[in-house]
């Protein structure tokens, strides 16, 4: 009973040790923030970046975006990696509960030359008087076993934050795989109808240029024009083919990118999938007046940002670990044997055991190593505050970037179409000149080449600009903010108690 006495004294002691803790109490504190952004007015809006993309009002796109975030490989191993994260975290945890184990042994004796064995049962029963020889004895032990490690000085509080931490990389991994995969897809569909639109101007251009080389040639034939103009009506035309390469290869390639996203072998597309992307299709466009977001909602949209904090978290619980064994640790260890004769008499009755034991452990001679390592985790610790504070400003300016491309892009944009309007009128113009016989054939190529110019830039403005609105959307983290609903700070909080 004084044994148990003891064991429970020490056990309550160690208790109130583990309430103590190692962890430092420095946390990542993000830099300054501007209260709003410069180019943009600030909407903030969290709930519009959840499916963002169906602000571009394309259903093709939305169809290539959930069929991306259901089969795409990025995602399927973001979501696998954060399944394992849980799971160790589990075993994490769970190293610090009682460990209970049960087992059981035997010892078979025979004699097999000389006196058989000596039993003790009738000897025991009958004061001695009588002698039991046997051939042969089986002794049985089992019972259950219990070892247990206190966890002094706040363990299960470091190991918990650090899992939990550990958990919530995997989480923001997931939720940026996710934010990183639509972003992707809508770049490549952008991508693929620009491509589509630029072929199909380079195709017209050059069968306009076809029919005017074969009017010229036609008019050189028969004396009415010279060679060099037909030549170089057919330089316009040829030099526009030469072009149109160029256009088709991107245009392949955003869309075997697009089936790629979506977990497909290019050229394995469904055929209402490849009908509908073989159609013509205008470039999608998304009108963004306003930023989503002020700059410090970026600490929790962000994905990276979530992760740098969560890798704070982890240093720290390093630190703390580093410093728990600077400190003595304990452990109670136990169990119950039970002993009884399975064959023949060889103790004299079933014998039931029980010990209980503490053990103390308490570092010494290698203190200049676990000091080293001390230091080691305080520099990384302090290494990970400096990159959370790096990667909000990142951030910032990359969202900052991004906002000022939108904007401008859609100076660009507007002053692109006004361009294609004006060379449409001026080639309708030029090309009546050129009928009745008052512009020259080198106004009349030349308009031609402006004009398609000017469409082919139009396209490409249209590309930047749902290109900036697609890079807006991820600067922002495109997506909601944490998976669970609960910010990191407050699950961390739960797991340490």
């Amino acid at each position: 009973m004084s044994v148990g006495r003891t064991c429970l004294m020490s056990a309550c002691a160690a208790i109130a040790l583990a309430g103590c803790s190692t962890m430092p109490s420095r946390q990542a504190q993000a830099p300054t923030l501007p209260a709003g952004w410069e180019d943009l007015e600030t909407r903030s809006e969290p709930a519009a970046l959840v499916d963002w993309w169906r602000g571009f009002g394309d259903p093709t796109l939305d169809r290539l975006v959930a069929e991306g975030l259901a089969e795409g490989p990025s995602v399927k191993l973001a979501s696998l990696r954060l399944k394992e994260a849980r799971a160790l975290n589990r075993q994490t945890l769970s190293d610090f509960l009682p460990q209970f184990t049960a087992d059981a042994r035997g010892s078979y004796t025979q004699a097999v030359d000389g006196p058989d064995l000596t039993g003790s049962f009738q000897s025991f029963v009958s004061g001695g008087a009588n002698t039991v020889r046997e051939g042969e004895q089986f002794i049985g032990s089992y019972g259950p076993q219990v070892s247990w490690e206190i966890p002094l000085f706040g363990r299960i509080e470091a190991s918990a934050v650090g899992a939990r931490a550990n958990s919530r990389l995997s989480e923001e991994d997931l939720r940026g795989a996710r934010a990183a995969l639509a972003a992707d897809v809508a770049q490549a569909y952008v991508d693929f109808r620009a491509g589509q639109q630029r072929v199909a101007a380079l195709q017209e251009g050059a069968r306009l240029a076809d029919q005017l080389a074969d009017i010229v040639q036609i008019g050189a034939n028969a004396g009415f024009s010279a060679p060099a103009d037909a030549a170089d009506a057919r330089r316009l035309a040829e030099s526009t083919r030469a072009r149109t390469p160029d256009a088709v290869i991107a245009a392949r390639r955003s869309a075997a990118t697009l089936a790629t996203l979506r977990g497909r072998a290019p050229g394995t597309e469904p055929e209402d999938v490849r009908a509908i992307l073989a159609a013509p299709g205008a470039v999608p466009s998304y009108a963004l007046a306003a930023a989503p977001a002020a700059p410090a909602d970026l600490l929790r949209l962000r994905p990276d940002v979530a992760q740098a904090q969560a890798r704070t978290l982890v240093a720290a619980a390093r630190l703390g670990a580093a410093r728990q064994d600077l400190l003595p640790q304990i452990r109670l260890t136990g169990g119950l044997d039970i002993t009884d004769n399975i064959i023949g008499s060889a103790v004299p009755e079933r014998l039931a055991q029980m010990t209980a034991t503490p053990t103390i452990s308490i570092p010494l001679f290698d203190w200049g190593r676990r000091f080293a390592a001390v230091h080691v985790q305080d520099a990384q610790f302090e290494q990970a505050l400096v990159t959370y504070k790096s990667t909000v400003t990142a951030a910032v300016s990359e969202a900052s970037i991004a906002l000022v491309s939108l904007t401008e892009g859609e100076r660009r944009l507007t002053a692109a179409r006004n361009a294609e309007t004006a060379a449409q009128a001026t080639a309708r113009g030029v090309r009546a000149s050129y009928d009745a016989g008052i512009a020259s054939l080198a106004d009349r190529i030349r308009t031609e080449q402006q004009l398609l110019d000017a469409r082919v830039t139009r396209i490409s403005a249209e590309q930047s600009q749902a290109t900036a609105a697609i890079q807006v959307y991820r600067a922002f983290g495109g997506g909601p903010p944490t998976l669970t609903g609960k910010s990191l700070k407050d699950e961390l909080r739960e797991a340490s108690h």
